[in-house]
């Protein structure tokens, strides 16, 4: 689950400081985040070794173009050559001479795993944060001729819920349909290493080291997992991304009708997808709780769904404060929860004042989701952000303020100008991708798919 982060704040002020000195890893990943969404396409050499099960050397190519969606992965592990391709209108399989286009449940099974691959290959850093939103500021900084190296500093009980939620992910994924019983809930993460190389002209991620080891269950007995991954990133070289040459089997070819809903439950689902979406912005950008059970798909268990309610309303104060607090780390080590809760009320009364509505909904066998369509009038943040910060930031480079000084005018100013009214930009429609889960379950993967029209960054 991804939620809002005060982009602007942190990039402003990674602009202000930069005559200071070394960049701060709240301020370094949030130029890498911004380097890292221009990037159009990628090619990523993969290296590694894998222990557990059954050991064996991974070596391999990816390619991703984040426009089209395309992703491509050749794995080759103790010589073996797995090929898989997935775009708008196939996904692909190659294993040794076995090449097929898949449908049902592989077919859900490769798109899952390009998906997934391609959203860590986008920005590592990013991806990592879904299992510990205070990420971009944990890392240790150091300068080698014209790189930055970020290497993670998270304790140990950071590390070990960071590989707990990756192998889950990957178990959920890699799991479905298959007679091997593993037990998610039995995974316990050990050990997780990040050394993240940045290119100091670009900001663009040039390598990743990752280690991780994780203890699963797996048919009732225990199984320990330990793997070292290197990739090395080559960016917007890439024509196309490379498709396999297949020979489809008839089939594998035919459409798997037990596994795909009929129009009619596709069309019945994208509308509960467009009510939990509805209900989900009622319980973050309004913070009420009420609208979120009134209007979610599940109207039978009241309980689970305003405990729901409880959890996205409080995780989207909470990282906002975090990311706010962490944008101004390099300044300040003394911001107090009473300023954060301050400036946290006053931004939520400024998205107060945005409308939406949600347009529609439909299944999309291109996203393997249900693409709901929302039209927001939200308002430009980063504008609001400026009008404080400008003159501020001439004060503190002409010498009038103190770290501290600048810490606490700014926070009052952000305050002050929040709850001031707003002017609403045009209105915008945005898609949001929601997965089903299960029988009224479903769920946003990226919020910030439309939390970042509500306040806009640019």
């Amino acid at each position: 689950m991804k939620k809002i982060m005060n982009t602007s704040l942190a990039i402003s002020f990674a602009l202000l400081l930069s005559a200071c000195g070394m960049p701060s890893s709240e301020e370094l990943t949030g130029d890498v985040k911004e380097a890292q969404e221009k990037v159009k396409n990628v090619q990523v050499k993969v290296t590694g070794k894998e222990e557990g099960s059954s050991d064996y050397q991974v070596n391999g190519v990816q390619e991703f173009d984040f426009k089209s969606k395309a992703g491509y992965i050749n794995t080759k592990m103790n010589g073996e050559e797995l090929k898989m391709y997935h775009d708008g209108d196939e996904t692909l399989a190659v294993a040794g001479e076995e090449s097929t286009k898949v449908q049902g449940e592989e077919k859900k099974y490769v798109t899952a795993l390009i998906n997934n691959a391609m959203e860590l290959q986008q920005n590592p850093i990013r991806y990592y944060q879904k299992y510990d939103k205070n990420l971009p500021n944990e890392f240790d900084v150091t300068e080698k001729d014209k790189e930055y190296v970020l290497t993670f500093n998270g304790d140990k009980d950071k590390k070990q819920k960071i590989v707990a939620g990756d192998a889950k992910a990957y178990y959920k994924i890699t799991n479905q349909g298959s007679d091997t019983a593993v037990d998610l809930d039995q995974i316990k993460g050990k050990d997780f290493s990040l050394v993240v190389t940045i290119d100091k002209e670009t900001n663009q991620i040039k390598k990743v080291v990752k280690n991780q080891s994780y203890s699963v269950k797996v048919d009732g007995k225990t199984e320990n997992s330990k793997s070292k991954q290197t990739y090395t990133y080559t960016y917007n070289q890439l024509d196309n991304v490379t498709k396999p040459k297949v020979k489809a089997k008839a089939a594998a070819a035919s459409k798997d009708s037990s596994t795909t809903p009929s129009k009619e439950k596709q069309a019945a689902y994208a509308k509960e997808a467009g009510q939990y979406v509805d209900a989900l912005i009622q319980a973050t950008v309004y913070q009420n709780t009420d609208q979120f059970a009134a209007k979610h798909p599940n109207q039978q268990d009241k309980k689970q769904v305003e405990e729901k309610g409880e959890f996205q309303k409080s995780s989207f104060v909470e990282f906002f404060e975090t990311n706010f607090k962490g944008a101004l780390s390099s300044l300040s080590s003394n911001i107090t929860d009473e300023q954060l809760n301050e400036v946290s009320s006053a931004f939520l009364q400024a998205l107060s004042s945005t409308k939406y509505t949600i347009k529609d909904a439909a299944y999309s066998d291109e996203d393997d989701a249900y693409v709901v369509q929302v039209e927001i009038q939200g308002f430009n943040d980063a504008s609001v952000l400026a009008e404080v910060m400008t003159p501020l930031a001439e004060k503190y480079q002409a010498g009038e303020l103190s770290n501290e000084q600048l810490v606490n005018e700014l926070i009052n100013g952000v305050a002050k100008r929040y709850r001031e009214p707003v002017e609403l930009l045009p209105a915008k429609t945005v898609p949001v991708h929601v997965v089903r889960n299960s029988e009224k379950d479903y769920e946003v993967l990226m919020q910030d798919e439309y939390l970042l029209t509500f306040a806009q960054q640019s």
